[in-house]
C-alpha cells in the first residue's frame, strides 16, 4: 500500500499554517518548546476498508494524494473518528479549506526537514508494527506520529523576532501577560480561551510571531499592549495607579 509523499507532507505541513486543522484548537504542529512533532497525519477518506469514511472508489494514489490529507492533533483526531456522522469527508473537506484560507501560506525551506521526519515516522511505525494512536484520520489502523525520541529544531531566520533575544523574551512575557490577565479577568462573559487567541494571533500577522521582521516587532508589541489594557485587571489597576506590565527598556 502506497505511502505519502515528502512532497505532499510538505505542501501539507505549509498549508496548515503550522496548525491542527480543527477550528477549535490552537496547537502548532511543532511543539516550540521541545520540538517534538505534536500531530497526526490523517486520512480523510480512510487507507483501509475499516476505517472512517472509506472510499472503495479512490485509488492507493488517491488516498495519500493532498486532497485526502489533513492534519490534526490526536484529540481531534481522535474527536473526528468518533464522531463519524458529523464529520462527514465532506465537512473535513471544508474545514481543510477554510483553515488553508486563514493560515496556508507558501513552501519554505525548512519545510523538508519537517516532511521527511513525519515521512520517516509514518513508515517506521507502520513497518514495525506500532498501530497505537492515530495517524490517520481514516484507517482502520492508526498511526501515532508523536515522537519524543527526535527533535525537529528550527532555528530562526536572522533579522526576525525569533533571532532577537531581547525582543524574544520581551513579546513573550507580553503575551504571557495577556493570558494571564485575560484568563482571570471577572468581567469576561465566557472562559478565554489560550489557544485561541494565539491562532488570531498568527491571523492578524499572518505568520509565528517569531517568524517576523524585527521591523514588525513595535506593531506587534503596541498591539499586544493594547490588548492588555483592555482586561479588566488592567482596568483595575489603571485606576488604582498601578501598571499592568513593563515596557522594553525596563524588562531588559
Amino acid at each position: 500500500m502506497a505511502n505519502p509523499t515528502q512532497a505532499t507532507l510538505k505542501r501539507l505541513f505549509a498549508q496548515s499554517g503550522e496548525f491542527c486543522t480543527h477550528p477549535n484548537c490552537g496547537r502548532h504542529v511543532i511543539d516550540r518548546a521541545t520540538g517534538v512533532v505534536m500531530v497526526e497525519v490523517c486520512h480523510i477518506n480512510a487507507r483501509s476498508p475499516r476505517g472512517p469514511r472509506y472510499d472503495p472508489a479512490q485509488t492507493d494514489k488517491e488516498r495519500n494524494a493532498y486532497d485526502n490529507l489533513i492534519l490534526l492533533c490526536g484529540d481531534h483526531h481522535k474527536l473526528v473518528d468518533a464522531q463519524r456522522e458529523e464529520y462527514s469527508s465532506e465537512k473535513l473537506r471544508e474545514m481543510k479549506l477554510t483553515h488553508e484560507r486563514s493560515f496556508g501560506r507558501d513552501v519554505q525551506a525548512g519545510d523538508a526537514a519537517i516532511a521527511k521526519r513525519l515521512l520517516q515516522v509514518y513508515v517506521q511505525n507502520l513497518s514495525v508494527g506500532h498501530i497505537s494512536g492515530d495517524v490517520v484520520v481514516n484507517g482502520a489502523k492508526t498511526v501515532n506520529i508523536r515522537t519524543s525520541t527526535k527533535k525537529v529544531t528550527i532555528a530562526p531566520a536572522l533579522g526576525t523576532i525569533g533571532a532577537d533575544q531581547q525582543l524574544l523574551r520581551y513579546i513573550d512575557y507580553l503575551i504571557r501577560r495577556y493570558i494571564e490577565f485575560a484568563s482571570k479577568d471577572p468581567f469576561q462573559a465566557r472562559s478565554f480561551n489560550p489557544g485561541r487567541f494565539r491562532k488570531n494571533l498568527e491571523r492578524r500577522f499572518r505568520a509565528h510571531w517569531k517568524n517576523l521582521s524585527v521591523e514588525r516587532a513595535d506593531e506587534l508589541i503596541k498591539y499586544l499592549q493594547a490588548c492588555i489594557d483592555k482586561t479588566g485587571l488592567a482596568k483595575l489597576n489603571r485606576s488604582k495607579g498601578h501598571r499592568s506590565y513593563s515596557n522594553l527598556q525596563e524588562y531588559e
